[in-house]
């Protein structure tokens, strides 16, 4: 008797999501920790963590 509509979850959201928010966070990780960084590295790790963020948003968001 659950009348939910929603759209079917792609789980590929939540893989991607999971892994490229992994990926950003060892990336800005290192980067910080290094001992001369790079402005484009850190960057480049944040949009990562960032567009992890934003599929798993999208993937919980269809419930």
């Amino acid at each position: 008797m659950n009348n939910l509509k929603g759209g079917k979850r792609n789980k590929w959201y939540l893989i991607l999501g999971i892994l490229f928010l992994v990926y950003g966070t060892y990336r800005l990780y290192t980067h910080l920790t290094a001992a001369e960084t790079d402005n484009f590295g850190s960057i480049l790790a944040v949009g990562f963590i960032v567009f992890g963020i934003y599929d798993l948003f999208r993937y919980f968001r269809k419930v």
